[in-house]
Parts: C-alpha cells; structure tokens; sequence
C-alpha cells in the first residue's frame, strides 16, 4: 500500500483483517518495544483544524474530508489526473482507504433512524440524551455548511462527521506553547483499538512535527497493532464508533442522574414522606458533602443551571461501585451495609425494569438494518449484565 510506503510502515506492519474480519494494522516481522512503526508529517500531510477556532473542529474536519472526497477519492494515485506531486499522490492513497461514500455512516448516532428509535424507545437515559443531542449538531452543521456549499447533500455531510468522530486524534503540545489540535492523520486511523488495557501494545505522540507511532511492548510477527481510543463505556463506541469493544473494563452503568436524585429515591424507599422537613435538611449536607469532594460543575437537567453536581453515580463489572456512590447512601443512613443493600436494590429495580422491556424494546428496533439492530441489543445486553453481578 502506497500509503504505508509513504510513512515509513510498510517494512514493519501490513493492513488487513483481524479475528473478526475488521480492517487493521498486522506486524510483518517481530516489532521491538518502543520501535517507531510510522511518522506523519503534521500539518503537511494529516487533515488539522484551526485550533483558534475550537467549537467548530468537527465541522472544519468534515469540511475537510468532503473536500477530500471530491478532490481525491475518484482517481487512482498517480493517474496523471492531479498534478502529480507528492501530496497530491499521498491524498490520492489515503483517500482509498476512507469508507466509501454512500456506505452507513459509522455509530448510531450518525444515523437518523436509530437515534429516532433510540430517543423515544431505549431504556437509557444518558444514551437517549447525547443521540439526539449529536443528531441536532450534525443537523446545525449541516444547514451551516449547505450555506457555504449549494452541492453538498446531507448523506455526504453525515458521512463525513462520521469519519470525523471515529478517527479523529487530540493533539497535545507537551509545552503548552499553543492550544490542542484535532487531526485525522493517514495510516495511523488504520490502527484499530482495544478496551483491555494488556492488550494495547501501541501509542503516539508528537516528535518533531511529525505524528509518530511506537510500540508500547515487543509485538510479534502477525499480531495486530491495537491504540486505546481512550477509556470509554460502551454507550460511546456504540454512538459514534458503530462498534462495541469485546471487553470492555471501563463499561459502566449509571445509578442516577445525580446526588438529589439518588436521596430522593432512597427517600421514597424508606417510606417517607417527601415533604419531611428533616429528611430534605439531611439530604442536602449529605449532597453537598459528597460535592464537595467528588463534584464536578456541569448543567444541571433539572434545572439548567451550571453547578457543582455529582455525575458518577455508576456500577461497573465486577461489582465496582464508585465511592461517591457509597459515600451518599452511607452518609444518609449512617451504615456501609445499609449503603451496599441500597445500591443491591437500585440495580435489582433497574434490572427487573431492563429484563421485562426487553420484548418491546426488540419490537420496536425492528425497522432498523440486522447490524444495528444487533449493536443495540448487546449494548442493553452487557448494561443488564454489569446489574446482574449484584442482584
């Protein structure tokens, strides 16, 4: 491939399918720990926003990829079509191994059936809210941007945010010497990821402009190169990757939407009334207590106001259970056993909840193709897991 030439890869990894039948990066030959497998020329040759304008980074990169597209995507390298010289060939490749134009956009939020489904059937409230938050912003774009270019159809758009949200890499400058840059850089956006984190055996970083990749371990001849796209549940691969990792130890599931909440439901089950003046006193030093040391400010929903809120409320594999989880229940009720019989009961009701819609819910995901249909019910499968490990 012209493109592994063109960085320096190809004497060390080749691309092709894995286990699953999922494009990536293959060793060709034994691969040393901290051995350099490319090096991509950033800006010259990776497709970079303007850091100076970073609200807009996904529009200026999916500006950027459709420019792509049209410029590059139909000719083969070095037909003589463009002007011939370096970059114009590297473009030329590297626009090959894009996704073709008119395949399914990647992650269900890029797809307007499944976000439709997934917004007014899924039994999860965090997914619902960041689905159709995205399907707005990929719609605000896209009328932004039809402004600025009559030709472009929102099929095209929507592709293209696409392939922005699934490969697009957060550059740091060690030296704080100017803001973070977003780039899809060529090559390394073949390198596949992997949620286990002994199973990740490459990194990257800026070395002298150039956006380079080195082993993290030995790898062996065969054994596919794998990145950590970062430490996320399987919402977020399932949204805006259209995959959802094997295993995935960062998978959580979140209790309540916040502190207040929490108590208020712990209130409800300890039978009393939601008027009880000394309950409503208790509940807020013991909020403002778990803030205060495990707080962060966001928006409220409740409110829509900006405050200091408690947002990991969640229950992970193997019956992990974040401490301000515990510390909330225990500093209501005054017991750690009391707190961990709390936390069995919330996800026993969530459980029971999740188990008896799972009928409906497969009804209703019908209308969408066998793929997504499919991403779906796992996603909902491995949530009904992580609650049945304590119920």
């Amino acid at each position: 491939m012209r493109l592994l030439d063109a960085v320096g890869a190809s004497a060390r990894v080749r691309c092709g399918a894995n286990a699953d039948g999922v494009r990536g990066l293959m060793a060709t030959t034994d691969i040393a720990r901290g051995e350099r497998v490319m090096a991509v020329a950033v800006p010259e040759r990776a497709l970079v926003d303007d850091p100076s304008e970073s609200k807009t980074w996904s529009r200026q990169l999916a500006r950027r990829v459709v420019e792509t597209r049209r410029r590059y995507g139909s000719e083969t390298p070095g037909d003589g079509a463009m002007e011939d010289d370096a970059r114009d060939i590297f473009m030329q490749a590297y626009a090959k191994t894009l996704p073709p134009f008119g395949a399914p956009a990647i992650g269900l939020a890029n797809d307007p059936k499944c976000v439709e489904i997934i917004a007014a059937r899924l039994d999860d409230d965090e997914c619902r809210r960041e689905a159709t938050t995205f399907a707005e912003q990929i719609e605000t774009s896209f009328q932004k941007e039809k402004a600025l270019d009559d030709a472009l159809s929102e099929d095209e758009w929507r592709w293209a945010v696409s392939l922005v949200h699934s490969r697009t890499f957060r550059i740091e400058n060690e030296r704080d010497a100017r803001p973070p840059r977003r780039a899809m850089v060529p090559a390394a956006d073949l390198i596949n990821h992997t949620s286990a984190p002994n199973e990740v055996n490459a990194d990257w970083s800026l070395e002298d402009g150039e956006f380079t990749v080195r082993t993290t371990r030995d790898v062996k001849e065969g054994e596919e190169l794998l990145f950590s796209y970062g430490d996320q549940s399987d919402r977020h691969f399932a949204l805006f990757y259209g995959f959802i990792p094997r295993r995935n130890d960062f998978n959580r599931v979140k209790l309540f939407e916040n502190g207040r909440v929490a108590l208020d439901w712990y209130q409800a089950l300890c039978g009393v009334a939601p008027d009880d003046e000394v309950w409503h006193r208790e509940k807020e030093r013991v909020v403002k207590l778990v803030c205060e040391k495990y707080g962060t400010y966001a928006k409220d929903p409740q409110t829509g106001l900006r405050r200091r809120i408690v947002q990991d409320l969640v229950l992970g594999d193997n019956g992990f259970v974040s401490d301000s989880m515990l510390l909330l229940f225990e500093e209501m009720c005054g017991d750690e056993e009391m707190a961990i019989a709390a936390v069995r009961e919330r996800a026993k009701e969530m459980y029971t909840n999740m188990v008896a819609a799972t009928e409906e819910i497969d009804a209703a995901l019908a209308p969408l193709d066998e793929y997504s249909r499919e991403l779906i019910q796992t996603y909902r499968r491995r949530r009904v897991g992580i609650l049945a490990q304590v119920v």
